[in-house]
């Protein structure tokens, strides 16, 4: 019962696109504007309500939320219903339109009992009359009680109310009955049905009549061993008994005991409930429960509801039937089954019932692309396209869909599995099941018309596939497990072969770089088609027990007494510490952004000006791990996809450097630090070099060895995750910030070592960890 939301990180939700999704209950309040919500599809099955006790003006019911109150059928108020029992040994009562509540001081010491009336506000209380012990069965006009003797065995009391002036009349029983057997199982305005163990050993099952004060025996059905083997029933004019499993039903006359009626029923089992001179049946052996009337004298059946709740049925204080029913889960009623006026059973709407949302089960978020698993009660995958920028509303219906009914193993979401729908980022979702002995990577196509397949991988036969970790485009990192011993796995999804790697249990993927654990500290990023080592990124003394990439960032769990927990920016070698410490498993990255799960639910940190700003926090209870909420981490702002192999897969945004002949000021270039003020900083990557100016048209170009080869900028070219060969490489870079001046060197003419991608300003020795940019 969850709808998702897709919720921006304050300041940077509309303009960058980034977002983090949850799935929220369907009584959260309107949605914030930076927020988009997909509400559930409607559930196929009936939503229920039930209902707890219902008299002649109202019937008490209970939300989902706020407890249980009494709902007039005249008006249609709605009374909250008082839980009175707030002492240690206190107890409620409830009949029809009135509650009430016994006040105790112990469990031996009876206390006074107030009784409510909800449809009228009268209230009034009784004393406790010496030596008795209230019950928890009242009628309009007195109190069941009971007289305990010295062997614990007792004689029933009706207690007068203030409208009955017979105070205290003694029930007239057979035997006196075991205090510790006594059960009242149901009870009406006219009287009740108890159970009680006999002096002769058998569970007894008796009708106490109110106004004859008598305490009958019931003989039960035939075959019946004990009242548990029978469904009964108290209607206005008849009781009904019939045996499990049989399709009569024995009626005896309330005003006659002696005066029988055999009912032949539709179906062996399902309640039944006299209305009237009728027998209301459910049949609940059919898949619809439908319910018919049967007239006790005989004649033809009516057919009152073709599909109800399998909850069965409520009997009301005036001999009334309840029950939830109708055509399909969006047409659905609380209805009410009473005498009409020729005495045939009429049905009437007590109340409509809405449909539940469908259950959220898993959710996955990748370039705006949200897939989330459905249950309602057939598992399934629904696709929606998000937009993670600008004003529209998110399209509250998918277009696309995956179905268990058609594929079991590659469309059945599993809300226990977290690894069941991970992105790869170009469009597809991927996850686990076995082929033959081996092992296979399912692969699905999230859009309309998107191919549903398997990916057998030669080489895992004996291994038991368990969850994919994450994947980026055709690179998949999962885990299997070999001897009841798990392992990392990387596959190539669309060569279909197993990759010979062995990662560690930190390792991750980001396009075609695996970054896992450097020997001693630090961690690597592996080239997969190359198999070489292309980067380096230092974590002090640590080697990272969990690693994050998403874009240019890159995150590492280390503990805190050992380093400063934090975030790395790749490019720039900047290094954003965290205002927490982290905890495995509570920490997702995003492109520049970061969340963290507490206690009391998410919290949103922007990395971009260097330092980790909390942007907003996300007050939410999650209870599934790594289920109920994601981010989408291959979503990048504007001007920051690189064009080299290793960017995020699928389509990226660009924003272009100005173009010759643009107007000053027309467009701006967002850099490393999107929305900051960073006028005069310099952010260096690997082919070009940005200055970013206040209000000044910027006209970078680079100058090569050749001065009659001039070309503009290309600005999409991070170092990120591209292969660059070690050794010294000269540049020579000039920066021209105005047509009508002079081009300055900044800092060209130098030579750059670099090491593994990543500029070293003293060969031979690890960088140094920088500062955060303020």
């Amino acid at each position: 019962m969850r709808r998702s939301r897709v919720l921006g990180a304050a300041a940077l939700a509309l303009a960058t696109g980034i977002g983090a999704l949850t799935a929220v209950p369907a009584a959260a309040g309107p949605a914030a504007a930076d927020e988009l919500t997909i509400a559930p599809l409607p559930h196929q099955e009936p939503s229920y309500r039930p209902v707890y006790g219902a008299g002649p003006k109202g019937a008490v019911l209970d939300r989902p939320a706020g407890g249980l109150y009494w709902k007039s059928f005249e008006d249609g108020r709605e009374v909250p219903l008082a839980d009175c029992a707030t002492g240690a040994y206190d107890q409620s009562l409830q009949l029809g339109d009135t509650v009430g509540c016994e006040r105790r001081t112990s469990p031996t010491a009876p206390g006074p009992l107030t009784l409510h009336d909800q449809a009228t506000g009268r209230t009034e209380t009784l004393a406790v009359p010496a030596g008795r012990t209230w019950t928890t069965t009242f009628s309009p006009t007195q109190v069941l009680a009971y007289e305990q003797d010295a062997e614990d065995r007792v004689t029933l009391h009706l207690i007068g109310r203030e409208n009955e002036p017979r105070k205290d009349v003694t029930v007239s029983a057979p035997e006196r009955i075991p205090v510790d057997s006594l059960w009242v199982r149901t009870s009406d305005e006219k009287g009740a049905l108890l159970t009680y163990r006999s002096a002769a050993g058998p569970t007894t099952l008796a009708l106490l009549d109110y106004a004859r004060a008598t305490l009958t025996p019931l003989t039960l059905p035939d075959g019946a061993p004990d009242p548990g083997h029978v469904d009964y029933s108290l209607g206005s004019q008849w009781v009904s008994l019939r045996k499990n499993g049989s399709a009569t039903a024995i009626l005896r006359s309330r005003a006659d005991l002696t005066v029988t009626r055999s009912v032949n029923t539709p179906t062996p089992y399902g309640r039944t409930h006299p209305v009237g001179d009728w027998l209301v049946v459910q049949d609940r052996d059919a898949t619809s429960n439908a319910v018919t009337a049967l007239p006790v004298a005989g004649g033809a059946p009516r057919t009152l509801l073709a599909r109800t709740s399998d909850r069965g049925l409520k009997t009301g204080t005036d001999g009334s039937a309840y029950l939830a029913g109708g055509t399909d889960s969006s047409h659905w009623a609380m209805h009410r089954i009473a005498s009409g006026p020729d005495g045939a059973p009429v049905l009437s709407t007590v109340m409509t019932l809405p449909p539940n949302p469908a259950n959220r089960l898993t959710l996955s978020l990748a370039q705006g692309r949200l897939i989330a698993g459905q249950e309602d009660p057939t598992r399934s995958l629904q696709g929606y396209s998000v937009p993670v920028s600008g004003t529209s509303p998110a399209k509250q219906t998918p277009d696309w869909s995956c179905d268990e009914n058609a594929d079991l193993r590659l469309c059945r979401p599993d809300a226990d599995l977290p690894g069941w729908t991970v992105p790869t980022g170009d469009g597809r979702i991927v996850s686990l099941s076995t082929h033959g002995t081996g092992v296979a990577v399912n692969v699905r196509e999230t859009r309309p018309g998107g191919t549903v397949r398997q990916v057998p991988l030669p080489g895992t036969e004996g291994l038991q596939p368990y969850l994919v970790k994450n994947a980026s485009g055709r690179f998949v990192l999962f885990t299997v497990t070999e001897n009841n011993t798990p392992r990392l796995l990387v596959a190539d999804i669309d060569a279909g072969k197993v990759l010979d790697f062995k990662p560690s249990s930190a390792a991750t993927l980001w396009g075609a770089t695996l970054w896992d654990q450097a020997s001693p500290y630090g961690v690597n990023g592996t080239d997969l088609r190359t198999g070489r080592v292309t980067q380096h990124q230092g974590f002090g003394v640590c080697r990272p027990s969990e690693i994050q990439v998403s874009g240019e960032w890159i995150y590492g769990l280390c503990p805190a007494a050992v380093e400063t927990p934090g975030v790395w920016h790749l490019p720039s070698r900047t290094f954003v510490s965290l205002p927490f410490a982290p905890e495995s498993g509570r920490v997702q990255l995003g492109d520049g952004y970061l969340v963290r799960r507490t206690n009391t639910g998410l919290e949103v940190y922007n990395l971009r000006s260097g330092t980790a700003v909390r942007e907003r926090g996300i007050a939410q209870e999650f209870r599934r791990y790594g289920s109920d909420w994601t981010v989408d981490r291959f979503r990048r702002p504007p001007g920051l996809h690189g064009r080299g192999s290793d960017r995020p897969p699928g389509r990226c945004d660009r924003q272009r450097l100005p173009a010759r002949g643009d107007r000053p000021g027309r467009r701006r270039h967002r850099g490393l630090q999107a929305g900051t003020d960073l006028a005069g900083q310099l952010v260096a990557l690997q082919a070009r070099l940005l200055l970013e100016a206040d209000g000044a048209q910027q006209d970078v170009r680079h100058h090569h060895r050749r001065p009659h080869r001039h070309r503009g900028a290309r600005p999409d070219r991070p170092r990120v995750g591209r292969q660059v060969p070690d050794g010294h490489v000269p540049l020579l870079r000039r920066v021209r910030v105005d047509a009508h001046r002079p081009p300055r060197r900044r800092p060209g003419g130098r030579t750059q070592h670099v090491r593994h991608g990543l500029r070293d300003p003293s060969p031979g020795r690890r960088p140094a960890a920088r500062a955060p940019l303020n």
